[in-house]
């Protein structure tokens, strides 16, 4: 039992630790952050953030569009989430 327990412990460790994020965007290049929160990826930067339901997506490629989503919001004086895909 205290085997599993670490086990799982370990596991949701692992499931927030941040990992990092770029996107290139007329010649420039942006970063952030990512991770996963149970089933909702969250995408964080320094001036701003965004989340969405993982689904069967995959966190890297979901995390690339969160951010891309991210910097045109910023450019575009508007809240990411007011986007529309």
């Amino acid at each position: 039992m205290q085997h599993l327990r670490s086990n799982t412990i370990g596991s949701a460790y692992q499931r927030y630790e941040r990992r990092p994020v770029s996107c290139e965007i007329d010649g420039e290049i942006f970063t952030g952050n990512y991770w996963i929160a149970g089933m909702i990826l969250v995408v964080s930067t320094a001036t701003g953030g965004a989340s969405r339901q993982l689904a069967n997506s995959e966190p890297e490629y979901l995390a690339k569009i969160l951010l891309t989503n991210l910097v045109q919001a910023n450019r575009a004086g508007k809240p990411a989430a007011a986007q529309e895909r």
